[in-house]
């Protein structure tokens, strides 16, 4: 039977439902080993990966942490987790990050994805929101090494997407490099 398996978790935002899920994954004896988690419009959802120290059946993982919530509150999702999964990235090459910003309109998340899956570009994090007529994304995306990364940005340039939109792929290092953010706390000093 297995021992890893990868949990999902949609409902209505609230405090307390990271702290919640967690402490029913503990009760198991299971141990979080990454975790992914976003609010969307009021609507929180989270990804994670758990190892289990004992066989324990999808269904009771299910029952636990759906009982850390108030009665269907919490949409699970439990699978057995592929540990190969990791190892086997659907396209090996270099990282960059995608951006895409400028007046919302309907079809761009569709078009650049489409561009980017017949190109076998593999999108690894995207992050998309609008407020009022405009439009973000923020894409980590995997490049395969034989494609030239300069006709990639006139191409990407070229989609019919609309003239306002401003489109630019740079390498990961370089994103980090030029857009890194400090978070502070007011009062603290810089070390």
């Amino acid at each position: 039977m297995a021992r890893d398996f990868v949990i999902s978790v949609m409902s209505r935002d609230r405090v307390g439902i990271i702290a919640g899920v967690t402490r029913a994954i503990l009760d198991l004896r299971g141990n979080v080993e990454a975790l992914s988690q976003t609010v969307l419009h009021g609507y929180f959802t989270f990804i994670l990966t758990v190892s289990f120290l004992e066989e324990v059946p999808a269904e009771r993982i299910q029952a636990a942490v759906e009982k850390s919530g108030s009665q269907g509150e919490l949409a699970v999702s439990v699978k057995v987790r592929d540990t190969d999964a990791a190892r086997t990235a659907p396209v090996t090459g270099d990282q960059f990050v995608l951006t895409i910003m400028g007046k919302d309109r309907p079809g761009v998340i569709s078009r650049i994805s489409s561009y980017l899956s017949s190109r076998s570009i593999n999108i690894v994090d995207l992050y998309a929101y609008t407020e009022g007529d405009n439009f973000v994304m923020i894409s980590q995306v995997t490049i395969p090494g034989n494609l030239d990364i300069r006709q990639l940005q006139i191409d990407l340039e070229g989609l019919p997407l609309g003239s306002d939109l401003v489109i630019r792929l740079q390498h990961e290092d370089i994103f980090v490099a030029t857009s890194e953010i400090e978070f502070r706390h007011k009062g603290m000093r810089p070390r």
